[in-house]
């Protein structure tokens, strides 16, 4: 007789042979996130998967990672320079700017 647990963990190790995300896993296997979180990082933590990418965040931010089965070598998060954070800040002082004057015209 085949159990409900089971089938989750077929269910996820099918989609870890294509790369997913907690989410993912959660989404098709009913699971709560956080529940397919905890198995994601336990099979990371033992070798079985790796990270094969980064989903960003709406901020840019690499936040969620992408967890596919076997060995092989964990990608990175990418970093912003310091230019880049820079560049960003001023973009968004321009913004605030703009908007102060919008309030202040009505």
């Amino acid at each position: 007789m085949i159990k409900i647990n089971e089938l989750l963990y077929a269910r996820m190790i099918r989609m870890l042979v294509d790369g997913a995300t907690s989410r993912n896993v959660a989404m098709e296997t009913g699971l709560h996130v956080v529940t397919a979180q905890s198995y994601l990082r336990a099979l990371h933590k033992e070798k079985a998967t790796h990270i094969i990418a980064w989903v960003k965040n709406t901020r840019g931010v690499d936040t969620t990672p992408v967890f596919k089965l076997g060995v092989g070598e964990d990608k990175p998060r990418s970093k912003m320079t310091r230019a880049e954070i820079a560049k960003r800040y001023r973009y968004r002082r321009l913004l605030r700017k703009r908007m102060e004057r919008t309030i202040e015209q009505t």
